[in-house]
């Protein structure tokens, strides 16, 4: 008799083939599937920058009011609504509102500089996560006002900031304009309640 020496594969436990390849496999797809997402991540670009214009039926001044202190910007656009905290003037550069929000996390509004019924510029912290600044122009054409209001921000260097940032244009652009709708309809209006808000800011 001969003896029949075969080289056969690791089997596994269940009889159903090479031990651990399938896992292996999986594992390896898993790993490399990540490292793609993380380095394409850290080559996407963590800044945005969006610009809205809108016209209104107002003069400058009018606008002004809602865009020269924070409390005004309270008035058209979303805001934390826990912890606030003030400082500096009222109104112009140099005023400023903070907020400490359980839900939101920390930040703080500052205006850095204020021309009289012409723009406003602003800068906007979210806690070590994300920076903006943005400016409002106002251009008087006729008996309105041309809107223009541009938002820029880095997102810093998260990988997974880099996709966020490709969804954070449109999303902000959406914000925005529904934000100027909300200006024009306080700026537009007629009467005690126009000037309740205008006062109120």
């Amino acid at each position: 008799m001969t003896s029949d020496t075969r080289t056969t594969s690791p089997i596994s436990p269940a009889g159903r083939g090479p031990a651990f390849s399938l896992g292996a496999l999986v594992l390896g797809g898993g790993a490399l599937v990540l490292m793609v997402f993380l380095a394409i991540g850290f080559l996407l670009p963590s800044d945005w920058e969006v610009s809205v214009v809108r016209e209104m039926d107002a003069g400058p001044g009018d606008i002004f009011d809602f865009l020269d202190s924070p409390e005004g910007w309270r008035s058209w656009t979303t805001w934390p609504e826990g912890g606030l905290v003030r400082s500096g003037p009222e109104r112009g550069a140099g005023a400023s509102i903070s907020w400490d929000d359980p839900e939101v996390g920390r930040g703080a509004f500052d205006l850095v500089r204020s021309e009289a019924s012409e723009r406003v510029e602003y800068a906007v912290e979210f806690g070590q996560a994300m920076r903006a600044s943005g400016v409002v122009f106002l251009q008087t054409e006729g008996s309105r006002t041309l809107v223009e209001w541009t938002e820029k921000g880095d997102l810093g260097w998260n990988p997974l900031m880099g996709y966020w940032a490709l969804f954070m244009e449109k999303g902000q652009t959406q914000e925005m304009e529904k934000s100027l709708d909300r200006l024009a309809a306080l700026a537009e209006g007629e009467g005690e309640g126009r000037e309740e808000a205008a006062q109120r800011s």
